[in-house]
């Protein structure tokens, strides 16, 4: 496959919410440990359980799911990533095999960094251990105040909450659904039925209007 043109390895680095604040010389510094525009057609799995890869992942192009599989092969899906989006940032930090899927949705590209690496730069490199201590403490109180901001909505708030979210991360007030609906209701935590009523809900007090997948926030 073809590399992509007009790429920038800083940039792609930089969208990562774990590295976006740091300065400039730091960031360069973690370009150079890093690998760009790995290819993964749609349908492939980006990483899965015992590959034996390891650290943190930025989608370059593309979007991609994230998903779990019981005992019985039942697939849950927890999360997607789209581009600018990142993963695997606690791989950076702690040895462990990953324990999820991630699988491309779309045509996706991807830069990434292994643990080792990243582990050897912060020994060479204080500042930068020091920054991003600072700053992943931020980010842990952070979510932790949305997960409970979460945790206490109904089925109806907790949709619309996600479309706000997608709203903000899309820059549109019109927004489109990048999972299948069974998808994002697993993401939810309801049943596609629940996700169909409450969409409808929504749309009769006229704070939705739906077209297919996309959806416009009125």
């Amino acid at each position: 496959m073809t590399k992509m043109t007009k790429h920038s390895p800083l940039a792609c680095l930089s969208k990562a919410e774990l590295f976006k604040d740091l300065p400039k010389n730091l960031r360069e510094k973690l370009v150079t440990i890093s690998t760009h525009q790995e290819y993964f057609p749609k349908g492939s799995l980006i990483r899965q359980p015992f590959d034996g890869k390891d650290g943190m992942l930025v989608m370059d192009k593309g979007h991609a799911k994230i998903y779990s599989l019981n005992e019985d092969g039942k697939e849950t899906v927890l999360g997607t990533l789209n581009k600018g989006d990142s993963e695997g940032q606690e791989h950076l930090f702690s040895d462990g095999n990953q324990e999820n899927y991630i699988q491309a949705t779309t045509d996706t590209w991807i830069c990434s960094m292994t643990r080792k690496d990243f582990q050897n730069l912060l020994q060479e490199t204080p500042g930068l251990a020091l920054r991003l201590l600072n700053s992943f403490g931020k980010k842990l109180v952070a979510v932790e105040q949305n997960a409970i901001r979460r945790n206490s909505m109904d089925a109806k708030e907790r949709i619309m909450a996600h479309l706000e979210d997608l709203s903000k991360k899309q820059e549109a007030n019109v927004v489109t659904l990048e999972l299948k609906k069974k998808d994002l209701a697993s993401l939810l935590g309801i049943t596609p039925e629940t996700l169909s009523r409450k969409l409808k809900e929504l749309e009769n007090e006229n704070r939705i209007e739906v077209k297919g997948k996309q959806i416009r926030i009125l």
